[in-house]
């Protein structure tokens, strides 16, 4: 009888518990890339003459995209998740990303997730939100560089700024993986790889190569998900 009832209100203990956050801070850095990938496959079309490999991607990652907003409306659990989620579902909405609509959405949308993703507090840690923030950080880069050479009126200079800051913190995710070596591999290369586009990535004019910078962003990016993700 002790047992039973020891395990009765333990039961009821965990009652509350089960209503807590349920969304990860790794979910909702995916969808914030995914936004990215899709505005930098955009301006890619538009730069690369209407290449429709670009176009391809830009499918591929809406409906990775969806896939991602999907699990998170069904894994939301609280109030504020739960409003989080119906906020990123009518910017999604919005961005319609195969559909017609105004081209400046492709930039709009994905800043203003990353600023509800800013706001919002809540959400289960990882052991390597600091490396999903890195490749999200890339993307957002990599997009918003795309749409400074396609013409958009993004500031080159607070843009190279955030160049600076990312290699900040590049630097302090190498420093906080070291016994990780899968993951310090990647990060090396990372750096190897940014140390040979840093400087393309201030060319906005004729010498401008969308085309390598959308390359090696993306191979970074590829690597470092691999080094965080479990295999199956």
């Amino acid at each position: 009888m002790p047992t039973l009832l020891r395990g009765a209100l333990l039961a009821m203990l965990l009652l509350p518990a089960l209503g807590q956050a349920a969304l990860a801070r790794a979910q909702l850095e995916t969808f914030e890339r995914q936004l990215w990938r899709i505005s930098t496959d955009h301006h890619m079309l538009a730069l690369m003459d209407g290449d429709q490999g670009y176009g391809q991607s830009l499918n591929k990652t809406a409906s990775t995209a969806a896939t991602t907003l999907s699990a998170l409306s069904g894994t939301a659990g609280d109030e504020d998740e739960q409003a989080l989620v119906a906020d990123l579902e009518a910017q999604w909405a919005r961005l319609d990303p195969t559909g017609e609509g105004q081209p400046a959405r492709f930039d709009e949308v994905p800043a203003r997730v990353a600023e509800r993703l800013d706001a919002f507090e809540g959400g289960q840690s990882g052991d390597y939100d600091d490396v999903q923030r890195l490749i999200t950080d890339l993307q957002r880069l990599t997009a918003t560089y795309t749409g400074i050479v396609a013409g958009g009126d993004a500031d080159q200079d607070a843009f190279r700024a955030e160049l600076d800051a990312f290699e900040q913190r590049l630097k302090r995710a190498q420093a906080a993986h070291r016994g990780n070596a899968p993951l310090q591999e990647a990060l090396e290369q990372s750096r190897l790889k940014w140390e040979f586009v840093r400087g393309s990535l201030v060319k906005f004019g004729d010498d401008a190569v969308p085309f390598l910078v959308y390359r090696y962003s993306q191979r970074m990016s590829d690597n470092l998900d691999a080094a965080i993700t479990p295999a199956d």
